[in-house]
């Protein structure tokens, strides 16, 4: 097999000849519809320092450092500590936990995304964009849980997942490969080939493509060609191979004249697992997956759209993946759906730069075990710690904070000191907001999907 250069395309048959689609198609979008497409790339159990953006410096990534350049970097927004729930709240635009997926959708589980729910790409779908995913599902293994009975036009990826098992890969409904390892890099230039001709075969009308990474999801096998290439091991090769996939992504988009009215978001579903050794890094945040410390379920997030989004703009203002389904909905001009209570709100006019009083969130809940309002955020439930074999993370991470401990996450965004005896107002006013919102979701969340029989 010929070998390829870090940042260069994959030399197989398949991939070489989308290329080839990409570079000779010469499409534009259509005049009749100049609605932006959409291309949400979300990875899995990516940390908030592991991008050059957001201060890494032992691994490279400057493809998606260009999104940073050329977009806004959010250094607030926030999902699930788990990668189903985030996911969950990514389709729906609401938490979790009020679509009855708050926990990890295991193998066999007899659980899914509910038939009932309405999707962000059914949303899209019936507003003329096709919808694509690629990658990672993890909603809902049984074939009424598949993507296409949830507004996707096409599925390449992974319907099952364990760490411990193999699975299959998918074209929409039909299993194309079996026993295969999700984790394993080999896999790499299949699914950016399926994104690629995904793009390529709806340049010339609106589309919605869910790129949707199983890594850098332990166990860490990057492709041949990207190992040893970073300076922070086995983990950061594949942050890098993922770098890669970014810019193959963003290149088809020059290639085929769609940059300027393409919105490209790149975020991760949770963040690190620092139980093994070689993990990630949450930056200056506490702790990593499974914890709502700020390591778990604050992530990074870039935007682009350059005929709207500033380049080289940063905000800071509570924002989170629930936000994706109403702030998709302005853009394709379709509403958001009214029989329903849906948690996230439009965040287009952070995205525009534009100013915001007051500001569209200054509340964040993880339903019944944490509360951020404006720099503070108190743990109703105690955190433990997502645990860790390395130094690197830092002793505050290996210890407990008991319920009742309040941060100032503006002065101590590594959740190191707990304030909560020189604020009791405080304490009490976001106990109050917990139990109202508490009170709320309980009036108004709903049944999960569930195995027919």
């Amino acid at each position: 097999m010929t070998k390829l250069t870090l940042f260069s395309p994959i030399p197989l048959v398949l991939f070489e000849t989308l290329l080839s689609l990409v570079l000779f198609a010469g499409g534009q979008l259509a005049a009749a519809d100049q609605r932006p497409n959409i291309v949400f790339i979300l990875t899995d159990d990516q940390g908030y320092g592991d991008l050059g953006c957001y201060g890494s410096t032992e691994i490279a990534t400057p493809h998606i450092d260009r999104l940073a350049a050329e977009g806004m970097k959010f250094e607030s927004f926030y999902v699930h500590n788990r990668c189903s729930p985030t996911r969950a709240a990514f389709m729906t635009g609401c938490h979790a936990q009020r679509v009855g997926l708050g926990k990890v959708i295991y193998r066999k589980d007899k659980t899914g995304l509910s038939e009932d729910e309405i999707t962000v790409a059914e949303l899209l779908q019936g507003a003329g964009y096709r919808t694509g995913i690629v990658g990672k599902w993890h909603l809902g293994e049984y074939e009424q849980f598949s993507p296409v009975h949830h507004g996707f036009d096409t599925f390449y990826g992974f319907m099952e997942w364990d760490d411990k098992r193999t699975t299959a890969i998918y074209h929409n409904e039909t299993i194309v490969e079996r026993d295969v390892s999700k984790t394993d890099g080999v896999h790499s230039p299949k699914l950016l080939a399926a994104g690629i001709e995904f793009i390529t075969e709806n340049q010339d009308r609106p589309f919605f493509l869910y790129y949707a990474s199983p890594l850098p999801h332990t166990r860490w096998k990057p492709h041949e060609r990207f190992a040893g290439a970073s300076e922070q091991g086995t983990y950061g090769d594949v942050i890098q191979e993922i770098d890669w996939q970014v810019g193959e992504l963003m290149q088809t988009l020059d290639k085929l004249g769609l940059t300027d009215n393409t919105l490209v978001i790149f975020a991760s579903d949770n963040g690190p697992q620092l139980n093994v050794e070689g993990h990630g890094s949450a930056g200056p945040l506490r702790d990593g997956k499974w914890t709502n410390f700020e390591g778990g379920i604050r992530v990074p997030c870039l935007m682009r759209w350059p005929s709207v989004v500033p380049a080289g703009s940063v905000n800071n203002e509570i924002v989170g993946i629930i936000d994706m389904l109403p702030t998709f909905c302005e853009i394709a001009g379709v509403d958001v759906p009214s029989d329903r209570i849906i948690d996230g709100r439009s965040i287009l006019p952070y995205m525009r730069g534009e100013p915001v009083h007051p500001p569209i969130h200054d509340t964040f809940v993880v339903p019944g075990a944490t509360i951020r309002h404006q720099q503070w955020k108190l743990l109703i439930k105690g955190a433990k710690p997502g645990g860790s074999k390395s130094d690197r993370v830092g002793k505050t991470d290996r210890v407990p904070a008991p319920a009742g401990s309040l941060f100032n996450l503006a002065q101590d965004p590594g959740e190191s000191t707990d304030v909560s005896k020189d604020h009791p107002e405080i304490v009490a006013d976001l106990q109050r907001r917990m139990n109202e919102a508490m009170e709320e979701l309980n009036a108004n969340s709903r049944a999960p999907g569930r195995l027919h029989h």
